[in-house]
């Protein structure tokens, strides 16, 4: 962790600038397009820099519910990450609170949304007790905060529908009993303001207290976090973007993402991988369209809002460093599972092998489990990842009941 991540990545004291960061201090190549919460690839701007150094100087006066907005993939967990990391390690510095309680939850953390059920989620982790009853933990909690001269800030993060309702609604019953003790943060959709914005008041609050919107990437931004991220990925303290990637590749992807950064790191790792594949030394604008036509980067997919799946690059994210390979490997080359294992391994002595090969196996197996089109050919099999409903149609034809497609050449049946 970044020494007062606050400070080093909005610059919220002074907005200096500060050293960055050092690449050299790497031990080995690293992915460039990663979606993990890393400080050293986060690009902000001056706009958001003064919109979070507001946001903490509200935070840490407590009494306040405050909310980051954006669109679908926009990076408000990706903030709020960093967030809670920063306030986390540095909000003390900035408040007059003997104690400071950041306390982070998704929607994982919850069975069932009750009040109760959120209060005890709240005393496990401030009083580290468990009540029965919201009235406990409600006595209990109040005066804790008040005489250690505590305060609670709860980060509530990726909440939708009715659950986002209940726990807007919670949060504001719990400003009211704990006032200036009291600090909260919501996330949400854009268009799901409406729905936070009624449970506060259902809950006796009117208003959010401050809002963040977190805003689509301009051109230039862009360009900034290409640079990063080849940086980090290459060891590299200096990197000139437009040897790997043309000024119109760029562009294209840009426009075809709209400046959203998860949509636009996508295709810059499909374009990427593609151009390696083919043996290119850069990324060029036909790459771009080439991977922008086979895959989907749609949050809408056959009419149903359903952003989870069929979005390709979230699939290998999601996925360890040697499964990811296995995944960008099949992507272009059509391989049987020993092929993958000499890929992965190279010789190995034949015990060795053998416990590779059957983890090999066992993945390839799991895959069909994460919304993957399975093409098994002559050679072995391939995978094709969020095909798009135009991509799909194209290749997928109905005989004598068997799903049969045709892809880079080859014949394949569908599984």
């Amino acid at each position: 962790m970044l020494e007062n991540l606050l400070d080093k990545v909005f610059k919220i004291s002074q907005y200096i600038t500060d050293e960055t960061f050092n690449v050299q201090n790497q031990e080995f190549r690293r992915d460039p397009w990663t979606m993990d919460p890393l400080p050293e690839l986060y690009i902000s701007s001056e706009k958001l820099n003064i919109q979070v150094a507001r946001l903490v100087q509200i935070i840490k006066n407590g009494k306040s519910v405050c909310s980051i907005m954006g669109d679908i993939k926009s990076g408000k967990s990706y903030l709020m990450n960093l967030l809670k990391d920063g306030l986390k390690e540095s909000l003390w510095k900035y408040a007059d609170f003997d104690k400071i309680f950041i306390v982070n939850f998704t929607p994982d953390e919850f069975k069932e949304y009750t009040l109760t059920n959120f209060l005890q989620n709240i005393a496990d982790q401030v009083l580290g007790k468990y009540y029965s009853t919201k009235e406990q933990i409600i006595v209990e909690l109040k005066k804790y905060v008040m005489s250690t001269n505590s305060l609670l800030v709860v980060l509530l993060d990726n909440f939708t529908g009715d659950n986002l309702f209940a726990i807007s609604q919670y949060s504001a019953k719990i400003l009211k009993l704990l006032r200036e003790n009291f600090s909260c943060v919501i996330s949400f959709n854009l268009s799901d303001m409406p729905i936070s914005l009624n449970g506060l008041k259902s809950g006796g609050w009117d208003h959010f207290t401050y809002s963040i919107r977190v805003s689509e990437l301009s051109l230039q931004e862009a360009k900034e976090l290409i640079h990063s991220r080849m940086c980090y990925a290459l060891n590299q303290s200096s990197f000139r973007v437009l040897e790997v990637f043309a000024e119109l590749a760029i562009e294209e992807a840009w426009n075809k993402s709209k400046g959203n950064p998860w949509i636009l790191i996508s295709i810059l790792s499909d374009a990427y991988s593609y151009s390696q594949k083919k043996g290119s030394k850069s990324v060029r604008h036909e790459d771009v369209v080439d991977v922008i036509d086979l895959f989907s980067r749609s949050t809408v997919q056959d009419g149903l809002d359903d952003h989870e799946k069929f979005l390709y690059q979230q699939v290998l994210n999601s996925l360890p460093h040697r499964e990811r390979q296995v995944c960008e490997y099949l992507i272009h080359k059509d391989a049987s599972a020993k092929e993958i294992t000499l890929y992965l391994y190279g010789e190995l002595p034949s015990s060795e092998y053998r416990s590779k090969y059957m983890g090999t196996k066992s993945f390839l197996k799991r895959l069909k489990e994460k919304n993957i089109v399975v093409l098994k050919g002559q050679k072995g099999r391939s995978y094709l990842f969020g095909l798009n409903p135009k991509m799909k149609e194209r290749l997928i034809q109905r005989n004598s009941g068997d799903q049969t497609a045709s892809y880079d050449g080859h014949e394949f049946i569908v599984t």
